[in-house]
């Protein structure tokens, strides 16, 4: 007896644990990029992938790529140890000391082989400090990368341009080590006389064939118009940024745009008009109108007709549009509508009350926790990044909205189609209600 159970006693000796190293080298400075690296170690081996949790920490933004995972195999004190290691992606905004909070990280593992049982570990205690950039509060710079380079392209010859025409100014940022998220967004500015719409940015990661992080690309794209003749300059675009190398401020710029603007040519008739001529006499003169006088009697009881039923039917009709246009307007559809128009602008508070209220229209309960079920990483990101915003006090001149309008609209996308697939038609949204998920299995 003693012999059979001493291999399960063996089994039960080792515990999983857990282990963060941070990926720096030198000084780490606010708005550089740290990337944490999580190892969780079990015995045997997993039985279902480690749950790893994008926490929060303050004065910092962090982020869980969907890179993937590295799957580890060790051996610790002469035991067998199976490993999945995954990156978090940490900028810290201020100087100062940082420590990874003690969030759990939970899976199922083969403690007895051939047995699933859980485990938990807690993120270890992991510490680095953030340096304040030498002459930060005069050289302004705001983003450290190990380099950033700035590109511009015009869709015509600013040379060459006449009164009413458009000049379309295209604007790219990239930042080597850095998210395309966390490059802050370049100033536009457009002479007196010239009016200037903004375009939404596109936002690229770039990594290389096995998925690591190289660089992040931001693109502007703006388009002046020019309704008066006259020499006019467009001025530089300009990104402060420091190099955590040579421990220096730099600037990255696009150059001024000059644009001439010539008076647009007048519209003269490349042909004379035709010389009028002689009208032949009204066919309506040679008419008999005694022989249609039965036709026209008749068009008119028609038209008699038709009117007294649409005066009798038309309260009805009334009542009735009047009531499809209040469903309408009461609609999942028209509340999320609000929602997405609200996401368009800059009043980060209206999008909080559209979110409510559409919310509340569909039965949904707390946004976080149907998103937790239902969204993708980039969607509760986004919402994660909107409530620190709302309700955390923090910063919200670069928030997203569009961003979290997108991942929103593309979660409900997703589970109407589920729906769709189901049941062979889109049904209303209140079915998105944790009730439905719970009934039906999703």
């Amino acid at each position: 007896m003693l012999l059979l159970l001493a291999p399960i006693a063996a089994a039960h000796a080792a515990d999983p644990f857990a282990r963060a190293s941070v990926d720096a080298q030198g000084t780490i400075y606010p708005g550089q990029q740290v990337t944490v690296t999580v190892d969780v170690l079990v015995p045997n081996f997993f039985m279902s992938p480690p749950q790893f949790p994008l926490f929060d920490l303050p004065n910092a933004v962090v982020t869980l790529p969907d890179s993937g995972a590295e799957n580890l195999n060790e051996t610790v004190d002469g035991e067998s140890f199976a490993g999945i290691r995954r990156s978090y992606l940490v900028t810290p905004q201020a100087a100062g000391d940082y420590v990874l909070p003690p969030v759990e990280i939970t899976f199922t593992y083969a403690a007895v082989p051939g047995q699933a049982s859980p485990g938990k570990v807690t993120l270890p205690p992991t510490r680095f400090t953030v340096t304040a950039q030498p002459g930060a509060e005069t050289d302004g710079a705001s983003v450290t990368a190990a380099r950033v380079d700035v590109e511009q392209a015009l869709d015509r010859d600013a040379k060459a341009m006449k009164a009413g025409d458009t000049l379309v100014r295209t604007v790219t940022v990239t930042a080597d080590g850095m998210q395309a998220m966390m490059i802050p967004e370049p100033s536009f500015e457009a002479p007196e006389g010239v009016r200037i719409y903004r375009h939404d940015p596109k936002l690229e990661d770039q990594r290389t064939p096995r998925g690591e992080f190289v660089a992040g690309r931001r693109t502007d794209t703006v388009t002046y118009v020019f309704e008066k003749a006259g020499n006019y300059s467009l001025p530089a675009v300009e990104v402060h940024w420091f190099d955590p190398q040579s421990g220096k401020a730099e600037t990255a710029s696009a150059p001024a745009v000059a644009v001439t603007v010539a008076e647009a040519a007048a519209s003269n008739p490349a042909i004379a008009p035709p010389a009028p001529v002689e009208k032949p006499q009204p066919a309506w003169t040679r008419i008999d109108w005694r022989r249609w006088l039965p036709v026209a009697g008749f068009a008119v009881a028609v038209l008699a007709a038709a009117g007294w039923l649409l005066l009798s039917g038309l309260p009805r009709l009334l009542t009735h549009l009047r009531a499809r246009r209040a469903e309408r307007e009461n609609s999942e559809p028209a509340y999320f509508r609000r929602f997405e128009q609200a996401c368009r602008g800059r009043d980060a508070r209206a999008v909080h009350a559209r979110l409510d209220a559409w919310a509340r229209r569909c039965e949904i309960g707390p946004v976080a926790e149907w998103l937790r079920r239902n969204g993708d990483d980039d969607a509760r990101r986004a919402y994660a990044t909107f409530e620190k915003s709302v309700f955390g006090g923090a910063d919200g001149a670069a928030l997203d909205l569009r961003g979290l309008g997108t991942g929103l609209a593309r979660t409900r996308h997703a589970l109407l189609a589920k729906q769709q697939r189901r049941a062979g038609h889109i049904q209303a949204l209140p079915p998105l209600n944790p009730r439905w998920a719970d009934n039906s299995g999703g």
